[in-house]
Parts: C-alpha cells; sequence; structure tokens
C-alpha cells in the first residue's frame, strides 16, 4: 500500500495547496496528510467492507426516499392526465400546449435544484426536504384548482420547484448517511420510490380517464408530500453536516445509531476520518463564498473534474430520451391506435420500476461504471430498433404518427417491444446511477456540486420535454429515435474516460481519486487495497489460512 500512498504525496494538488497547508485539521499533523492517513486505515478500510445495515439507516432512507415518491408521481402523472384533460380548461390542448405544460415543471424544477445547494449548506439537508414538501403541496393545490392553460403551467411549476429540490437534495442526505458498503443500494431507494410514484400515477390514471378525472390524480401528490413535511421535524441532520457546523457530539451520536453493529475500533477511526475532512471542509467554507464556490466548479480540477463527469452523465441520462416516454407515453401510444394508451403506459413505467429494483441489489456488487459500460449497449440497440419498427408501421402515413390511424400490428407490438427493451436497460443503469454521482464531489462542494448536477439534468429535461412533440411532428419518429440512439452512443464514450468506479469507497477517498485525471484507474487500485487489506486483518485475526490469504491476495491483484 505504501507505494499508492507515496505516489499521492507527488501528485498533492497545486491549485489549494497553500490552503490545505493552512487548514486547521483534526488530525494530530495539522496538515492533509492527517486526513490522508486516517483514510488508509487498514481498520477503517476492512471495516467499511463489514458494515452491516441498521434498521436506523433503514428508517431514515425510507422517510428521505419520500421525496423521490412525491417526485415520481409529480412527473409521471402528466401523461395521463394531458390524454384525460380534453375539453376542461376550455379547448383541446394542442401539441405545444402540452409541451409547455410538461415543461413548466423541468423549469421549475432546474430553479428548485440551482437554489437547494446553497439552502442545503446554509440550514442543512433535512430542512430543505420540508421545503420541497411545501412547493409540492402547493403546486397540486394550483393545479387542482385551474381552469386555464396559464394556470396550470404555474402549478406545475410549483411543483416543478418541489421536485427539484428533492432530487438535489434527498440523494445526498441518504449517501451521508449510509455505510460505504450499501451506499449505492440505498440512494438506489430514491431512485425505487421515483419510479415507484410514475408507476401509481399511471395505475391511478386509468380509472381516472374520465372528467375531472385528471384533478384527482393531482390532488392524491398531497398526501405523501403532507406525511414527508411532518416525519422531517423528528429526522437527524446529516452527520456530516452537522459536524460542519459544529455539533460534533450529534453528528457523533447518529453515526452510533447507524454503525451500531460495528466494532468500536472502526467506530473511532471512522470518526477520525470524519474529523479530519470536515475540518478541511469548515475552512474551506469560510474561506470562499458561494461565488466563489461556483467559480472553482470551473477554475480548480479538483472539483472541475467531478463536475464533469457528473454533469456528463446527468445530461446523457436525460437526452437518451427516457423521458420523452414518460411524459408523452399515452400520447404516442393513442397515435399508435392502441385501444387505452394509458394502459400500455403501464407497461413502461412498470419495466421503469421493476428494473430500478434489481439495480438496487447489483449496484454495489458489481459496481456503478460496469454496469454503465454493459448497459448502454443495451439502450442503443433498444432504441435503434424501435426507431426501424417506426418506419416500418408508417409507411402508409408518409413516416408521419397520425392519430386515428390503423397500423400493421407486428410494428406496432415491435415497437412496443424495443421501448420495453430500452426502458430495461435504462433503469438498470442510468435511470438509476445518475442520482448518486452527487458522491463524487468533495464535502466542501457536495451541496452546490449536486445543485449543478440536478440543474443540468433539468436543464437536458427541458430540452427533451419541450422538442419532443415537435420533432416527431417535423421529422417524424424514426428519425427522432435514431437521434436519441446517437446520444447514447456518445454517453458510451464519455462513461468509459471519464466515470470512476465510485462503489466500495467511501466518500472521502472519491475525493482521492481526481488527483489522477478523471480517476478511473485510482478507483481500481483502491478497490484493491480494501481487498487487500481485509484479507490481511482476516488472517491475522487467524479465521484465514495462509493458504486463502495467499488466494485472497492474487485474487486482488488480478482485480487491479
Amino acid at each position: 500500500m505504501s507505494q499508492y500512498l507515496e505516489a499521492e504525496d507527488k501528485a498533492k494538488p497545486t491549485g489549494m495547496s497553500e490552503f490545505y497547508e493552512n487548514a486547521p485539521h483534526a488530525g494530530p499533523s495539522g496538515s492533509e496528510e492527517a486526513a490522508h492517513d486516517s483514510l488508509h486505515q487498514e481498520v477503517l478500510m476492512a471495516g467499511e467492507r463489514q458494515e452491516k445495515l441498521t434498521f436506523f439507516v433503514l428508517l431514515l432512507t425510507t422517510c428521505a426516499a419520500i421525496s423521490g415518491l412525491c417526485f415520481g408521481y409529480d412527473t409521471g402523472v402528466i401523461s395521463a392526465a394531458l390524454v384525460s384533460i380534453r375539453n376542461d380548461l376550455g379547448h383541446a390542448l394542442s401539441d405545444t400546449e402540452k409541451e409547455w405544460i410538461s415543461t413548466s415543471t423541468s423549469v421549475g424544477a432546474l430553479m428548485g435544484a440551482l437554489s437547494a445547494g446553497a439552502l442545503s449548506d446554509k440550514i442543512g439537508r433535512k430542512w430543505v426536504l420540508g421545503l420541497g414538501d411545501v412547493w409540492l403541496i402547493a403546486g397540486a393545490i394550483v393545479i387542482c384548482s385551474s381552469f386555464s392553460v396559464p394556470q396550470i403551467i404555474v402549478g406545475r411549476a410549483l411543483l416543478g420547484l418541489g421536485v427539484g429540490t428533492a432530487a438535489a437534495t434527498a440523494p445526498v442526505y441518504i449517501a451521508e448517511l449510509a455505510p460505504t458498503r450499501f451506499r449505492g443500494a440505498l440512494v438506489t431507494v430514491q431512485s425505487i420510490c421515483i419510479t415507484g410514484g410514475q408507476f401509481i400515477s399511471y395505475c391511478i390514471g386509468v380509472p381516472l380517464t374520465g372528467e375531472g378525472g385528471w384533478r384527482i390524480q393531482f390532488a392524491i401528490g398531497i398526501a405523501p408530500a403532507l406525511i414527508q413535511a411532518c416525519a422531517i421535524h423528528f429526522l437527524p441532520e446529516s452527520p456530516r453536516y452537522d459536524m460542519l457546523r459544529g455539533h460534533r457530539e450529534r453528528a457523533i451520536e447518529t453515526i452510533r445509531r447507524a454503525s451500531s453493529s460495528s466494532s468500536q475500533q472502526y467506530f473511532e477511526a471512522k470518526i477520525q476520518a470524519l474529523e479530519a475532512v470536515v475540518a478541511v471542509s469548515a475552512r474551506f467554507q469560510e474561506k470562499y463564498s458561494f461565488k466563489q464556490r461556483l467559480r472553482l466548479l470551473v477554475t480548480q480540477s479538483r472539483y472541475g473534474k467531478p463536475a464533469i463527469t457528473a454533469l456528463g452523465i446527468g445530461i446523457f441520462q436525460q437526452l437518451c430520451g427516457f423521458n420523452s416516454l414518460m411524459y408523452y407515453s399515452a400520447t404516442i401510444f393513442a397515435y399508435a391506435g392502441f385501444d387505452n394508451a394509458t394502459a400500455t403506459g403501464l407497461v413502461v413505467s412498470g419495466t421503469n420500476w421493476f428494473f430500478t429494483i434489481v439495480a438496487m441489489f447489483i449496484l454495489d456488487r458489481v459496481g456503478k461504471r460496469r454496469i454503465l459500460l454493459c448497459t448502454y449497449p443495451g439502450m442503443i440497440a433498444g432504441l435503434a430498433l424501435a426507431s426501424v419498427a417506426f418506419w416500418k408501421m408508417t409507411e402508409e402515413t408518409g413516416h408521419r404518427l397520425v392519430e386515428g390511424s390503423v397500423y400493421p400490428t407486428q410494428w406496432t407490438n415491435m415497437m412496443l417491444g424495443m421501448m420495453i427493451v430500452f426502458i430495461a436497460f435504462y433503469a438498470t443503469g442510468s435511470g438509476n446511477i445518475t442520482w448518486t454521482v452527487g458522491e463524487l464531489f468533495p464535502l466542501e462542494m457536495r451541496g452546490i456540486g449536486s445543485a449543478v448536477l440536478a440543474g443540468g439534468i433539468w436543464a437536458a429535461n427541458i430540452v427533451i420535454s419541450a422538442t419532443f412533440l415537435t420533432l416527431m411532428n417535423a421529422i417524424g419518429p424514426t428519425p427522432t429515435f435514431a437521434l436519441y440512439a446517437g446520444i447514447c452512443l456518445f454517453g458510451l464514450v464519455f462513461i468509459f474516460f471519464c466515470y470512476p468506479e465510485p462503489s466500495g469507497l467511501s466518500l472521502e477517498e472519491i475525493q482521492e481519486i481526481y488527483k489522477y485525471g478523471f480517476g478511473v484507474k485510482r478507483s481500481k487500485e483502491i478497490r484493491a487495497e480494501h481487498k487487500a487489506a481485509q484479507a490481511h486483518i482476516l488472517a491475522q485475526a487467524g479465521t484465514q489460512s495462509p493458504a486463502s490469504a495467499a488466494d485472497e491476495e492474487k485474487n486482488v491483484a488480478n482485480y487491479a
């Protein structure tokens, strides 16, 4: 392990060296080396691989993930609502009005996401979640009382503020509470709630397609937001935020309850590592204003490279076209001639939900980078074959979807099947992993970084939601879905070169890997170190024979 430590000493970043030399670290040496050493203790590294999931952590994750349920429900409900509104707003909606109603949520979400970062660093993660609930409730009330297109657009924008706040804050709160080895799975609970909320909104939309049914659909969304708004008062704050604000005892108590099954030796090592890193972060936030921190995302590679990675993952997740299906699937299936377009849309949301659950069990086991590299080709194939199906089924209508036309069943079924294939691969990889990439940012920039990430996601979402029906009308479904397939191909190349493997690394260790380019190779090396440390401790404890220890060392070398 010493060769890695020596290499990192030589690779210490220059842009912030003066700051680190003067920072009030908790470690005995008062320098970044104190934080570095604490992160690489064998006890800490091995303990992270042996942590168990506690009921306390599950409870907090569930409460925080209600934000995801609200997020999913309030974005998914629009698909069925657009079909059932009919003339309730004074006239039948045009495609442009449908795009404006859908896009207004994304605009609000962009504003909510950008503001959530600064607020979460100022007032805490959990209270920002509560603020998001207020926006969600207010938006639903405005929509339910709407009798014109401008009114419903305002209501959807208010909903968007809540959705953006939830998207930027809930994953950070969960990640900062989760044990290292379960962090990916627990953040995926948020994604499961998002896709579950979308599925529930489709299920509710099927029987509520009659007059005024869309108002009931939006009113139902008030319930989970109200439940979380009440539960927020009983949740602890993120221990990293508490430590950053000087509430050391409160942070230690939260960590103790979250790690109640761990050894005292590991618990002490974890506190030491956290204090060392938080001390750096505290001095950083004292020295740099919010505007200066935003500037550092552009001028300092320590922060710029995680931002590039996170934004790239988020933007490609949106531009792949998934949300065009989530917002407009009922509209697409109605044009394609399916008898009950909203019920057919259940296949889309149900597939998304099922494979999100699958992803929870494999993310940390297989590795996020590996999953993305394996699922993007499936997304590309699904979209490409869907574009072929659209081409064949629309030959008689000038390669355009025309409402009321009858299309060949074999091609409409192929189109639906390829959409299911695309969604299955999307939900297993990009749909989940994107919401975890806030973990790439150092603690002192995590709030702002996650907000910038969510802002980039929603900006790209605006592009998709505002242009999809226009593209379908202008160039047809085949070029539209072929375009999405091409974007996925560029996304695959980006992931290969710019996305390291964060699975199995603590939040503090992730800061280390960006000293080596985008950290792709270094992240693999640290994961191998973890396995070696665990094998060494087991061998010392007498629970592993020398032969098996040697085998483990060999496996680690092969893994690296």
